[in-house]
């Protein structure tokens, strides 16, 4: 396994990162037999196994079910570095307080005395929540119970906003093969500011997986792409494509680590094994950086995600 520095925080992560969504909930593409969280006895084999496999970074939220009391039945004994969430809903009326109760309630399910990365979560870099989730989140962690303060943004303008927020050290965003709007301005513009920079949706949701041959011709556009994808690039299997979606945000510069969301454990060993094989030869990625969709519906899954 790669280890990467992420930013100035001085982590040093590695190139794969476990998303637990889909060990606490029920998650993605809803594919026979594919589908659902494992028990919780599997998950925390999985974490388990994750660890071995040399991964340091995992992802988990108190909006993704179990995820955060699963990664917390990890011995202390090992180290590794969480990175979870804190979040407001609109129009509440005190956000100082509820972020803090969210700290406090994730620093007892995952057993831990300060968190190592707290982001701002589902909020859009316009919304006056914001400001005040991450005045809170700074006096946390000036009280020594955070040790670094990220934002996970959707779109441009959301990392183009966390670039220029002090208070931010990490941006998590989402990028892929098939979204690569990040790669104009954002990621140039976060390596320059040397904050860390924290990889989702490396797969776009699934789609670029086997599992979207089990969508309908509703989704015949993102079909076609993927089909481009393939025959450009001469992946014979989903193996292949999947593998090089992930090594492609590998060979991205500027990305520390890529999030994976696993259910079973041959999806993190398979992760893993595309990883070891190191970044895209040089030919493939500069055809890949040609492929992103241009559709403004498509190429934002917060418009059709919930459809799936």
């Amino acid at each position: 396994m790669e280890y990467r520095i992420l930013g100035t925080t001085g982590l040093k992560v590695s190139a794969i990162g476990l998303g637990c969504a889909e060990l606490g909930m029920d998650y993605g593409i809803k594919v026979p037999g594919q589908y659902g969280r494992p028990d919780r006895q599997t998950a925390i084999r999985i974490l388990h196994q994750a660890l071995d496999l040399g991964i340091n970074l995992f992802d988990v939220a108190p909006g993704y079910g179990d995820s955060e009391s699963l990664l917390g039945e990890l011995p202390a004994a090992r180290a590794f570095y969480v990175a979870t969430k804190a979040s407001v809903a609109g129009g509440d009326p005190a956000p100082a307080r509820s972020i803090r109760a969210s700290v406090h309630n994730s620093l007892k399910c995952l057993r831990r005395d300060c968190l190592d990365i707290v982001q701002v979560h589902n909020i859009s870099g316009d919304m006056p929540e914001k400001a005040d989730i991450l005045l809170t989140l700074s006096a946390l962690r000036k009280e020594g119970l955070i040790r670094f303060v990220g934002d996970s943004v959707y779109g441009p303008a959301g990392a183009l906003a966390g670039v220029r927020t002090e208070a931010v050290d990490v941006l998590q965003l989402a990028y892929s093969i098939l979204d690569q709007r990040m790669s104009r301005e954002a990621i140039p513009a976060v390596i320059k500011s040397g904050k860390g920079v924290i990889c989702r949706s490396a797969y776009f949701r699934g789609m670029l997986t086997d599992k979207i041959d089990y969508l309908d011709d509703s989704w015949l556009f993102l079909k076609q792409a993927v089909k481009d994808i393939k025959e450009r690039t001469g992946a014979a299997t989903w193996d292949e494509l999947s593998g090089m979606a992930l090594r492609f945000c590998l060979s991205t510069a500027g990305i520390s680590s890529v999030l994976v969301g696993v259910r079973v454990m041959e999806e993190l060993e398979f992760a893993v094994a595309a990883e070891s094989r190191g970044r895209l030869p040089e030919d493939i990625f500069q055809t890949l950086l040609g492929m992103g969709i241009k559709d403004d519906y498509w190429v934002e899954p917060l418009n059709w995600y919930l459809k799936l």
